[in-house]
């Protein structure tokens, strides 16, 4: 029984103890008892063994992706860990919308910088476990969070940004610490901009932080996969 897919070595003596030793034996059960015995894998147990699946092969299966990313070699060394952070906060919005265009929310925000190639050390990379959320001020946040608590003198070449542990977003998570109506409020405010930036650009909404010399956001908007469009 073991060599059917789903029956382990402690499945198949559990199903022993209620008298099933056989894929005969297991396709004439009872589903009921099955079920009672199992749980809704009873009823899995039940199907296969019966060669009864419920698939739609009409339907096409599109994984999430593991993660959502944006990274970046800078034209210049960055000194000033402010401009720095001007190119965290582009690039984590460019991630959060992403995301929310595919219906999603992320778990993980992970931020990698490299250093010059003048600087003594390489970089950092670290990461961070959050609430699920879709939510560019929040996701926005958390990267600079990350960013501020580890970045050092040292003069920054490039920027990395990814959002792991993607999951699909099956409604608005509410926070008991939250105003409910404004998180209501930010939400369909990200979803206007969205819409915005998917008609007529990126650049068409962008903080006036990114009309500065540091900024990338402007550049980069014109770029397709990372080159002159």
């Amino acid at each position: 029984m073991t060599d059917v897919v789903g029956i382990g070595h402690k499945t198949a003596i559990r199903l022993q103890n209620v008298g099933i030793s056989s894929i005969y034996a297991l396709a004439h059960a009872p589903e009921g008892l099955l079920k009672q015995t199992f749980g809704i894998m009873g009823t899995q147990l039940y199907c296969h063994a019966n060669g009864i699946d419920y698939s739609r092969l009409s339907e096409t299966y599109t994984p999430l992706s593991k993660s959502y990313g944006k990274s970046q070699i800078l034209e210049r060394d960055y000194h000033d860990p402010a401009e720095v952070a001007i190119i965290v906060r582009e690039m984590a919005e460019e991630v959060a919308m992403r995301i929310r265009k595919e219906h999603a929310q992320t778990a993980v925000i992970h931020l990698s910088v490299g250093y010059s190639k003048y600087s003594i050390q390489r970089g950092f990379s670290h990461q961070m476990k959050i609430d699920p959320t879709d939510s560019s001020k929040k996701i926005v946040a958390y990267a600079l969070h990350i960013f501020q608590k580890y970045i050092t003198n040292e003069a920054v070449r490039s920027v990395a940004i990814s959002a792991g542990k993607i999951t699909f977003k099956e409604g608005t998570q509410l926070n008991l610490f939250e105003d409910a109506v404004q998180t209501l409020h930010q939400e369909q405010l990200e979803k206007a901009i969205d819409h915005i930036r998917t008609r007529y650009g990126f650049k068409s909404m962008m903080h006036a932080s990114s009309l500065l010399d540091a900024a990338t956001g402007l550049k980069r908007s014109a770029l397709v996969g990372g080159h002159k469009g």
